[in-house]
């Protein structure tokens, strides 16, 4: 685009944008199944399979109640939660990203 005086030479610039060069491949028959003027989306099955695998997760819950009760009964018999500081230091290291 070119700007003389203050103003753009838009005319010019976007006819020569709209335009088709006269080079250009034409359009080949239509697809069957498909809408002359209609825009068509392929997804591929890489994409496909992650989004399955997206709602599969989104169905799936956070809580797993078999590890719930793994920790519950641990707790019960006193094998976790007996050591603050140890815990308070994992918390820590944690937070920190430690892990």
């Amino acid at each position: 685009m070119k700007i003389e005086n203050q103003r753009a030479d838009l005319e010019r610039t976007s006819a020569s944008r709209t335009e088709a060069p006269a080079n250009a491949p034409k359009a080949g028959p239509p697809r069957p199944g498909a809408v002359d003027g209609a825009d068509q989306v392929r997804v591929s099955s890489g994409a496909q399979l992650a989004s399955t695998a997206a709602t599969a997760a989104e169905q799936t819950s956070d809580v797993r109640p078999e590890v719930v009760e793994r920790a519950k009964a641990a707790l019960a018999r006193g094998e976790v939660g007996n050591d603050p500081l140890r815990l308070a230091d994992a918390l820590i290291d944690r937070a920190l990203g430690g892990d």
